[in-house]
C-alpha cells in the first residue's frame, strides 16, 4: 500500500506554518509516506499580510512564481530522495470563510487564470478548473464557515488533523448525505499534526492525473490518526 498526505502547508508560503518545504518532505518520508500534496493557502492575506514585501509591484506571473516557492522547493527535495510531491492549493475567496482544496492540477494552471482568491464563489472556481480536477471542501464545520449545498463540489475533507473529532464527524455525515467523495489530510502547520491524515491506496501516484484518478476511483482508504 502507498501512503500520501493530501493537506500540507510550508513556511515559505504561509506565516502560520512552522515547517519548511524541505523539512516536510523528510519528515513525511521518515513517517512512511510515499508522497504528499503541497496545498499552500491561496488567500488574500498571502499578498496583503504575510508577504506584501515580496509581491508588491510584481506582475501576476511573478506573484504566482513566488506563491509556488514552497511547492517547488518541496518537489526538488523530493526528487533527490524518490519522494513524490504534487502541486495543490487551498483557496479562499476574499470576504468568504470557506476553503477549497484542489487536487489534480499542474503548476502551469495558476499562471493561466486570474487570482483565485478574487473569484466571487465556488461556481466561478469550478468553471476554471480543467476536466478531472477534484475540488474538495476543507474542514467544512469549523467555526464561522458557511454550510451550503455542495453544488458541483467533488468531495469533502471528513478528517482534518487540526479539527475536533465531532466536527470531522459532522463533515462525514454531510458528505454521506450528499454522496460526496471523502478525503483526509493532516493540515500540517507544525509537528503536532505530523502524519495525522492522508490516504492509503494500492495505486502508485506519480502525477497530478494519477492523484485525481485515484480520488475519482474511490480506491483508497482514509488515514485518521486523532
Amino acid at each position: 500500500m502507498y501512503k500520501y498526505e493530501l493537506h500540507s502547508h510550508t513556511s515559505e508560503c504561509d506565516r502560520d506554518a512552522h515547517l519548511s518545504a524541505r523539512e516536510l518532505v523528510h519528515l513525511y518520508r521518515e513517517a512512511g509516506y510515499d508522497g504528499m500534496v503541497i496545498t499552500d493557502h491561496y488567500i488574500e492575506r498571502f499578498y496583503t499580510l504575510w508577504f506584501p514585501e515580496d509581491v508588491r509591484g510584481l506582475t501576476h506571473e511573478q506573484q504566482v512564481t513566488r506563491w509556488l516557492r514552497g511547492y517547488r522547493t518541496a518537489r526538488e527535495e523530493g526528487e533527490k530522495i524518490g519522494f513524490t510531491v504534487l502541486p495543490g492549493a487551498e483557496v479562499r475567496f476574499d470576504g468568504y470563510p470557506n476553503d477549497y482544496l484542489l487536487y489534480g492540477l499542474h503548476e502551469e494552471f495558476f499562471y493561466t487564470v486570474p487570482r483565485l482568491n478574487e473569484l466571487k464563489n465556488v461556481s466561478e472556481l469550478l468553471a476554471l478548473l480543467p476536466a478531472g480536477v477534484c475540488a474538495v471542501h476543507a474542514h467544512p464545520f469549523r467555526d464561522d464557515m458557511v454550510v451550503e449545498t455542495p453544488h458541483g463540489i467533488f468531495g469533502m475533507e471528513v478528517f482534518n488533523g487540526g479539527t475536533e473529532p465531532f466536527r470531522n464527524g459532522l463533515a462525514r455525515q454531510f458528505a454521506g448525505h450528499y454522496g460526496l467523495a471523502m478525503t483526509s489530510g493532516s493540515d500540517i502547520h507544525d509537528m503536532s499534526r505530523l502524519a495525522k491524515g492522508g490516504i492509503l491506496t494500492e495505486r502508485r501516484i506519480r502525477t497530478p492525473e494519477d492523484l485525481a484518478a485515484v480520488l475519482r476511483s474511490g480506491e483508497y482508504s482514509l488515514i485518521e490518526n486523532d
